[in-house]
């Protein structure tokens, strides 16, 4: 198994047992892009409402996981709102780097 599918497989494994709340510090950072696809897709089939899914993450194809953006700088928070308004700023600003 390459990297990224040992990664999705233990990801896997935090979603056999439901729990309210799941922390994935850069969940496909080894992924392939193909890999990424799955791994997504199978955590919007595998959420329930009721569980709150946190994630620390340089990869924008997350954002579609997402409900709320915080972003972080050096520690300091320098963005805070809804997935929409946080994107629509950041194009405006010319990307996520602004």
């Amino acid at each position: 198994l390459s990297g990224g599918q040992r990664s999705f497989l233990a990801l896997a494994r935090a979603f056999v047992s439901p729990c309210e709340l799941l922390f994935l510090d850069e969940p496909t950072g080894a992924m392939d892009s193909q890999t990424e696809r799955q791994f997504v897709n199978r955590v919007k089939e595998s959420l329930s409402d009721e569980q709150t899914l946190i994630i620390s993450t340089h990869r924008p194809a997350l954002f579609e996981l997402c409900d709320r953006i915080i972003i972080l700088d050096k520690g300091r928070v320098v963005a805070d709102g809804s997935k929409e308004e946080i994107l629509a700023r950041a194009s405006k600003q010319g990307g996520m780097d602004q």
